[in-house]
């Protein structure tokens, strides 16, 4: 997937997901989306269903960051599963994406992570890619 894992486009897509649920397009926009998750023309009304479960939930938690986080997890699942199994559906969940205005990964930038110890303590920190580790002692 060219240098991005399937957890960052299923996150963007999740989020796209989340921000059309509570417009007014809808139902075109589910419809897309469920073509894309189910890849199979008789469970499309299926998924096309559980979308609009997951709406109406968050509509009636008002659409509070809360709701919004928890239905977004449910579908970040969704979506990256469906990339692991289907590559090639990156380009129509790209289109999706922009289209809501939403930026697509990258694969760039970084994590900045400062830890410290006192007292003689000694610290472990573990992550993965590059590192560049500084060790002051004081």
């Amino acid at each position: 997937m060219s240098g991005i894992d399937a957890s960052q486009w299923a996150a963007s897509a999740a989020q796209a997901l989340i921000a059309s649920m509570t417009t007014d397009l809808w139902a075109s926009t589910r419809d897309r989306f469920a073509r894309l998750l189910s890849r199979r023309p008789d469970a499309t009304e299926d998924v096309a269903e559980e979308l609009d479960e997951s709406r109406q939930q968050l509509l009636e938690a008002g659409a509070t960051d809360e709701a919004r986080e928890e239905t977004s997890t449910e579908w970040v699942s969704r979506f990256r599963r469906t990339l692991t199994r289907d590559p090639a559906l990156l380009d129509e969940l790209r289109s999706l994406i922009a289209e809501h205005g939403l930026e697509t990964p990258t694969g760039t930038g970084g994590v900045t992570q400062n830890v410290s110890a006192t007292g003689g303590g000694i610290v472990f920190n573990q992550g993965t890619g590059t590192q560049t580790n500084q060790v002051q002692a004081k």
